[in-house]
């Protein structure tokens, strides 16, 4: 991107650090279960992080390759939160906001070890009540049609099927539920 002198004076002036962040998030500390953990805004030092809990839940190769993971979590039109345990991030959610109306889930997981102790409901909440600070009038999101308590979790918070997209995932060619909720 080229900045002319000019501007970009006037750019570091108000935004020193070279550009504002269009969606920031405040650094939080959770309890869940009994288990003191940090909810943030992802860095890119979580990257890693996110490769090995996509190897850990998923089939390899892993959904999204590393290459993808830094690009998203770079992305300035998508927030990208990461809960951590000790230091390590142990769940994340991803959600783009490059639709003004429509917020899309585009990424959930939790380590096996924590699921079902909370974290998605954690994470839903928050980025409901995110999106709605930011005037996002839906969310929409993807989930494997034999993922049964994904679906459940969508279901309480009142997403409904939109539409089946067939054989959506590459690696084992499932359908894919789209969901959606009004904000």
């Amino acid at each position: 991107m080229v900045i002319f002198p000019m501007l970009k004076k006037f750019k570091d002036t108000f935004w020193p650090s070279g550009s504002p962040d269009k969606y920031p998030f405040d650094k939080q500390s959770v309890t869940i279960n009994g288990q003191e953990l940090v909810l943030r805004k992802a860095e890119l030092s979580d990257s890693n992080d996110y490769m090995n809990i996509q190897e850990v839940i998923y089939s390899k190769p892993a959904p999204w390759p590393q290459d993808v993971v830094d690009t998203e979590l770079r992305n300035k039109n998508a927030l990208y939160l990461s809960i951590l345990k000790r230091n390590h991030c142990v769940a994340f959610i991803g959600v783009s906001l490059s639709n003004p109306k429509e917020a899309h889930i585009t990424n959930i997981a939790v380590l096996p070890e924590l699921q079902k102790d909370g974290i998605g409901h954690l994470f839903l909440n928050q980025v409901f009540e995110y999106c709605r600070k930011y005037n996002f009038q839906k969310m929409s999101l993807e989930v494997d049609i034999t993922n049964e308590s994904a679906i459940e979790l969508y279901k309480a918070f009142g997403f409904r099927t939109r539409t089946i997209h067939e054989k959506y995932y590459f690696r084992n060619h499932h359908d894919a539920l789209e969901m959606v909720v009004d904000l």
